[in-house]
């Protein structure tokens, strides 16, 4: 086979990292999805080994960067670092988290050689094996895109995002058959060669996964249609007072009340214009300190004034064992005569946002500005509010976990606040793409969300995991919705990622027992992409996500 010219193979692979941007909310072409990886599928089909993997590493590198470019706004404006230090780090943090692209292509040949017929789903797996093993820290993984497609993305409550990613990946190897099909073909026109054997079973398994899901996800709709007819109904507002960075900090030098006062003149906007809601949500951060704090004063007295509950981030802290201040991102719930409920604490923290990784074992990190140095709490809280009401807090980044959120909805969630501060990131993709990994998560668990962001965006999604309405970016407004407490747990909820596991330990198999009787033994300098990325992975999951491993 004839190895295409390294500048054709080269735009192949950028062409498929790039599209995942437009793949991505806020775009959101997801029509382009099932044959985006087709260009990169052909050059990796035309490559082994380390050279391999260095065009599949070039393609993750670029997707990364295509999707995540916003970094380099946010390092510069709310940190000390330079703009070009800032794209360094774009580069570094796309290719750290780009690498996975690499090691799929670097095995995309072994793997379909090995799997025979069966090649497209074997790739399928493959790359939903490497990509759940990475432990990202924006878990973007390529099903994600599909979240306002509950006709399809509703499969997630049964397998997980993984379920979406097979599907797109299963389709673009097809893609991948019938592209080497058509130029063969062009190639030999009088030998006219039919359809290869492996292309027909993967467009057979294609088609009757799509069948199966389709038949799921419209049974699944159903059972939530039918469970929301009875379900009771909270009208909630969340609250969006669009006080960026700057804004806070020019309020904090006018009054030590100030930010306080602004959120309580739209508390009181609000209930002027709905007198009917029965409680606000404020967003993380919105009280400056606990509650009881004297410049939260007049937050306690609406409380206590109106009878309405607020449910808000604020901030907290405590004297450690060693005698320090130690401090915590915090959420309340205010009740009626302005009582404070029990307090949560932030329990899993932002790397490099609210801690600095290694920052103990190289003290010059804590020389970089923006990063806080908050402690995380120790447990999830579902409160019990109003009539029928078990929710609990996501403060920001928490509510992108999947695996963490699952354990709230186990513990008898049937709403999901989550309470989110996004100025950081500004008028980029990023509060877009916040809010994609955000809302996944109803329709994984099967309960609604509430979200309030400071300067957006704010939303209310249902138990299909679909928009009820959300808020402009930098807008200041507040979003008044009835929300019904549908609580319908999944498959998913129970079992977890099970399977982006299966897939794992599939490929394992096919790697470790088939290759014995297809190829040679493999020499172990030519493992070098697998090892640095399995070690690497460990790695990162214990560094910077302090063992939670793969965030899927």
């Amino acid at each position: 086979m004839r190895t295409p010219h390294p500048a054709l193979l080269l735009l192949a692979v950028v062409f498929s990292g790039i599209t995942q941007a437009m793949i991505s909310a806020p775009a959101s072409w997801v029509w382009l999805h099932p044959l985006s990886w087709v260009p990169a599928f052909w050059a990796f089909s035309h490559l082994e080994g380390g050279r391999a993997f260095r065009y599949g590493w070039l393609c993750g590198t670029a997707g990364q960067a295509a999707i995540f470019y916003w970094l380099v706004d946010t390092i510069t404006v709310f940190s000390n670092l330079p703009w070009a230090v800032a794209i360094l780090i774009l580069l570094a943090f796309s290719g750290l988290f780009g690498f996975y692209v690499g090691v799929f292509a670097w095995g995309f040949g072994r793997v379909r050689r090995l799997s025979g017929v069966w090649w497209p789903v074997a790739i399928a797996a493959w790359f939903c094996a490497c990509e759940y093993l990475t432990p990202q820290l924006f878990p973007y993984f390529q099903g994600v895109a599909w979240y306002q497609q509950p006709w399809i993305f509703l499969i997630t409550a049964l397998t997980g995002v993984a379920g979406v990613s097979m599907l797109v990946m299963l389709s673009n190897a097809v893609g991948l058959g019938l592209l080497s099909h058509f130029l063969e073909r062009r190639a030999n026109p009088e030998s006219a060669p039919s359809l290869e054997a492996g292309t027909r079973r993967g467009a057979i398994v294609l088609v009757a996964a799509l069948l199966l899901s389709l038949g799921y996800c419209q049974l699944r709709l159903r059972a939530i249609d039918a469970a929301e007819e009875t379900a009771p109904t909270v009208r909630l507002a969340s609250i969006q007072s669009n006080q960026d960075v700057f804004k806070r900090r020019a309020m904090m030098r006018s009054s030590k009340t100030a930010i306080a006062d602004d959120q309580v003149r739209l508390l009181k906007d609000t209930l002027a214009r709905d007198p009917e809601i029965d409680a606000f949500i404020l967003p993380e951060g919105a009280l400056q300190g606990r509650p009881d704090w004297p410049r939260n004063l007049k937050v306690r007295k609406f409380v206590a004034d109106t009878g309405k509950e607020i449910w808000t981030g604020g901030s907290s802290n405590k004297k450690g064992e060693d005698g320090r201040r130690q401090w915590f991102n915090s959420a309340f719930r205010l009740y009626g005569d302005a009582q404070t409920d029990r307090r949560y604490d932030k329990n899993v923290l932002l790397p490099f946002g609210e801690y600095m990784p290694g920052a103990s074992l190289f003290p010059v990190l804590k020389k970089i500005q923006g990063v806080g140095n908050y402690q995380p709490g120790d447990g999830i809280i579902v409160f019990e509010a109003l009539e029928d009401v078990k929710f609990t807090f996501l403060i920001c980044y928490e509510a992108i976990l999947s695996r963490y959120v699952r354990r709230a909805v186990k513990d008898g969630a049937n709403l999901l606040v989550n309470v989110s501060y996004d100025a950081w990131y500004g008028d980029t993709a990023c509060p877009h793409q916040f809010l994609m990994l955000v809302v996944l998560q109803s329709a994984q668990n099967g309960v609604p969300t509430a979200r309030s962001a400071t300067t957006g965006i704010s939303a209310f999604a249902d138990a299909r995991g679909r928009f009820l309405s959300k808020s402009g970016l930098f807008s200041r407004e507040a979003l008044i919705e009835d929300v019904k407490l549908v609580r319908m747990p999944s498959l998913y909820t129970a079992w977890g990622d099970w399977l982006a596991w299966l897939c794992v330990f599939a490929i394992s198999g096919l790697l470790t027992v088939a290759r014995r009787r297809v190829e040679p033994a493999t020499k172990w300098r030519e493992l070098w992409p697998l090892a640095i990325f399995l070690f690497g992975a460990a790695v990162t999951a214990v560094i910077v996500f302090g063992g939670l491993g793969p965030m899927g």
